[in-house]
């Protein structure tokens, strides 16, 4: 093709793309706002991605910690929870409501799926407040503002594929086939400022329909503002500077601003029906009364976790024994005593905390992962792969499993199944010192030299003076005629 015609065909190329992702969306009504807008996701697609996605938010984003017990707890709040469904914008959605085990002030919502913290519920006062941090959230569902993300992202990646489709003279059916993968990092993502502040607006709305004062919703903001601030002291980190939980609330607009926006909803808000006195402090802080407790214990195991993170092993322990002292019935500090074991190379004490885990709790993933590890390390790759396919099981996509089910199946020789794990981890941790070796290593056994060469070759660029880096060089000067012959 001549060159002075090359731009316009791609440019050509582009558009046409462009406008079958245009026919391939549907464009749907929102529920909220009534106005059309092009979605990539159905109804269906995106209670499958929240249920896709549930497991990782539950144990693997910020805090993890899986489900808090308490089923009495659990029942109450679901109630509370189920009411400001019905009165939301979608109430046919079915939704769950877990408390999930962590200490971190944060609550979250995927399509099915609710959750708030141990550690935010334990500040909260009153049912009115529960009420609107459930309807934030559930605003962000109701609004489809996660099936908005992916959209966009959908369309962006169209975008910026579409010079390469047209130089390659593909005709795009990779790509469309492909789409299905955008917006796997969705999970929990952070919202835009208008995206939080059409949730405070509905979360003030569905409270209100439920039952519940308003004004409590500006309480709220200072509850979440005040625990995350506790939380952070009493972890010894700072408010500012890149820290996780600046992270987590870089696109939150200010506690100022979202106040401001409520005050100036709430005249408008106080003339529905209260269900009694429309806060309900007495039997929210009646039901709330062992969370709390518990909550408590919970602070010498947070400080233990940073320990841990320095390395300072007496210190973590001393403090995660203080934690059993005040409540020896939690699996997460066996849990992390066993951590401490392995970290010293004492398995059969590893072994026995991470046991002593699960009989507190036998859906702690951690523990079984835990257990896992002490197995792999004492060669009996077997048994290791059992605790670990259990952890994978209840947290599919967990890295750490991953690397260990897949130098696991390495040993015992199942180069297939070992390349399926170890790839799972390699895509978590792309940096690390000697994951891309092992791909290389487990590729050449099963002769596809090509991939194995790929993998050698990153090997190299990542850490090329290790003993692994130094092995990926020698199998790059043995494979080269092999693949470059080709």
């Amino acid at each position: 093709m001549n060159s002075n015609r090359l731009i316009p065909y791609i440019f050509q190329k582009t558009i046409a793309l462009f406008l079958v992702l245009l026919f391939i969306g549907s464009c749907a009504v929102n529920p909220v706002t009534g106005r059309k807008e092009l979605m990539f996701l159905s109804e269906e697609d995106e209670l499958r991605w929240g249920d896709s996605m549930y497991p990782g938010a539950l144990w693997g984003e910020v805090g993890g910690g899986g489900i808090y017990h308490d089923p009495p707890l659990e029942n109450y709040l679901t109630s509370i929870v189920k009411r400001l469904n019905s009165v939301s914008h979608r109430p046919n959605l079915p939704v769950s409501f877990v408390i999930q085990n962590s200490s971190l002030p944060n609550a979250w919502a995927i399509p099915g799926h609710v959750a708030i913290t141990r550690g935010l519920l334990a500040e909260l006062e009153n049912e009115a407040e529960f009420a609107f941090v459930m309807g934030h959230e559930m605003g962000h569902v109701a609004a489809r503002h996660s099936a908005r993300h992916y959209t966009s992202q959908v369309l962006l990646g169209g975008l910026l594929a579409g010079t390469d489709i047209a130089l390659s003279g593909k005709d795009g059916s990779d790509l469309l086939l492909g789409l299905g993968a955008v917006g796997s990092t969705l999970l929990l993502l952070k919202f835009s400022r208008d995206d939080e502040l059409e949730a405070d607006r509905l979360g003030v709305e569905y409270m209100v329909r439920a039952g519940y004062r308003p004004e409590e919703a500006v309480n709220a903001h200072r509850r979440l503002q005040l625990a995350v601030k506790n939380y952070l002291t009493r972890v010894g980190k700072k408010s500012r500077g890149g820290d996780f939980l600046s992270e987590l609330f870089s696109t939150h607009p200010r506690t100022e601003v979202r106040l401001e926006e409520i005050k100036k909803i709430l005249p408008g808000k106080l003339k529905r029906q209260l269900r009694g006195d429309g806060i309900s402090r007495a039997r929210f802080i009646r039901m709330t009364a062992r969370l709390r407790e518990v909550d408590r214990a919970y602070h010498p195991y947070d400080r233990a976790l940073v320990a841990l993170e320095k390395n300072d092993l007496d210190e973590a322990e001393r403090l995660v024994r203080k934690a059993i002292r005040m409540n020896s019935r939690q699996a997460p500090f066996y849990s992390l005593l066993g951590n401490i074991g392995l970290k010293r190379k004492r398995y059969g004490s590893a072994e026995n905390s991470f046991r002593k885990a699960l009989s507190l709790d036998r859906e702690y993933q951690p523990a079984y992962e835990g257990l896992g590890i002490v197995y792999f390390m004492r060669g009996d790759y077997e048994t290791s792969l059992r605790h670990l396919e259990k952890s994978l099981s209840l947290f599919p996509d967990n890295p750490v499993s991953s690397y260990y089910a897949g130098l696991s199946y390495y040993h015992l020789g199942n180069y297939r199944k070992a390349v399926r794990y170890l790839r799972n981890f390699e895509q978590a941790a792309p940096r690390h010192k000697e994951i891309h070796g092992y791909l290389g290593i487990t590729y050449e056994k099963l002769g596809e030299y090509n991939s194995a060469y790929r993998e050698y070759s990153h090997q190299v660029q990542v850490d090329p003076y290790s003993e692994m880096g130094m092995f990926a060089r020698e199998r790059l000067n043995v494979l080269k005629p092999l693949v470059k012959g080709r």
